[in-house]
């Protein structure tokens, strides 16, 4: 059995154990994928949200020749729990899922595939943003990890110029371990602030 993995986002540049035999092919079914959740490290990060543009996605054969296996492998390369997997097979009945009925059209058209799997995640949003996706939505959080990541900057150039200025017989064992870490040198404050010995 030839099962196909669909992929649309980092398999595709970062497979890691992915067990492929195949190079990724650019023509897989035609899917709602949009950057509509948040990834456990904060990423914003493509996922099937239907209601989205449809996207052209890729496939490339898993080395397994089972759909199970084949879930399994796709499963460990994602992190995330089987229920967060799908598949389909050339003889399965579609549903009601419009996924599913895409990607069974996608199979009926590609008589080398007799199945395929991919991953199921689908937009946390309301749960991370206590609101619904959407394109603005995403923008501005976006817009939100750039202004942290200026004043991460900003307050670390402060905590920097903080330990480096404090005066130099205060030499507490963090500002040695700091000091071994970053290789911040201390400052030497002027003269003219302390009286004379």
């Amino acid at each position: 059995m030839n099962v196909a993995v669909i992929g649309w986002g980092s398999l595709i540049w970062c497979p890691g154990s992915l067990r492929i035999r195949t190079r990724w092919h650019r023509d897989g079914p035609r899917l709602p994928i949009e950057f509509a959740r948040i990834s456990g490290d904060g990423r914003l990060t493509l996922v099937i949200h239907p209601g989205c543009e449809e996207q052209t996605t890729y496939w490339a054969l898993s080395e397994y020749g089972d759909v199970g296996p084949a879930i399994q492998n796709l499963k460990e390369r994602e992190g995330c729990s089987t229920e967060r997997m799908a598949s389909m097979r050339t003889d399965d009945e579609s549903g009601e899922d419009a996924i599913k009925v895409e990607i069974k059209e996608w199979l009926r058209n590609k008589t080398e595939v007799d199945a395929a799997v991919w991953t199921n995640l689908r937009s946390n949003w309301h749960d991370k943003r206590c609101q619904e996706f959407n394109v603005e939505a995403a923008v501005r959080y976006l817009e939100q990890l750039e202004q942290h990541q200026q004043e991460a900057v900003e307050l670390l150039k402060r905590t920097r110029d903080y330990v480096r200025n404090a005066p130099e017989q205060i030499q507490t064992k963090v500002r040695e371990r700091i000091r071994e870490r970053t290789g911040w040198a201390d400052n030497k404050l002027a003269d003219t602030l302390f009286e004379p010995n």
